[in-house]
């Protein structure tokens, strides 16, 4: 299974560190600077979510917050109000390399980057320390095939 975002803002909520407004051209465009690139971006928020970007208050929990980046009052899942024209960086990123799910269908834990687990589940991390971070010698491919064995056995579900 490809990458498919759930909308839960990790992503973006220290986005702001990274990404600021250095120009606010009106009628909802904006000039973008990346920090860590020094590439500017041209943005423009999507139509049907102007009200949405207008609503600040996400600042007063998210002070680090990409200034793009919205909570759906009533609702879990975040948005970018610049989706269809966000920049590169944000459109080539994927906050997981393997979703690992537990039986209740909850996130149990990710593996980032290469080989990096990120887990608040004990038991994900301790099956992981044991069983599969020893092993170095496979390929990443063998590696995922181990990862996917492994958790499946214990009960989890790995989406790739």
């Amino acid at each position: 299974m490809a990458f498919e975002c759930e909308q839960c803002g990790e992503c973006c909520s220290h986005l702001g560190l990274v990404h600021s407004i250095a120009e606010d051209r009106g009628n909802y465009e904006f000039v973008v600077f990346n920090r860590y690139t020094n590439e500017s971006d041209v943005v423009t928020v999507d139509p049907d979510k102007h009200a949405l970007y207008d609503d600040k208050s996400i600042f007063a929990a998210l002070p680090e917050a990409c200034p793009f980046f919205r909570h759906q009052p009533g609702s879990d899942k975040a948005f970018c109000t610049v989706h269809l024209t966000r920049p590169d960086i944000c459109r080539d990123y994927g906050c997981w390399r393997m979703l690992i799910v537990n039986r209740a269908g909850q996130r149990a834990g990710r593996i980032m980057f290469a080989r990096y687990l990120c887990s608040e589940d004990p038991l994900v991390t301790r099956i992981f320390e044991k069983c599969i971070d020893p092993v170095k010698e496979l390929d990443d491919a063998k590696w995922d095939e181990l990862v996917i064995r492994v958790l499946t056995g214990h009960g989890y579900t790995v989406r790739k």
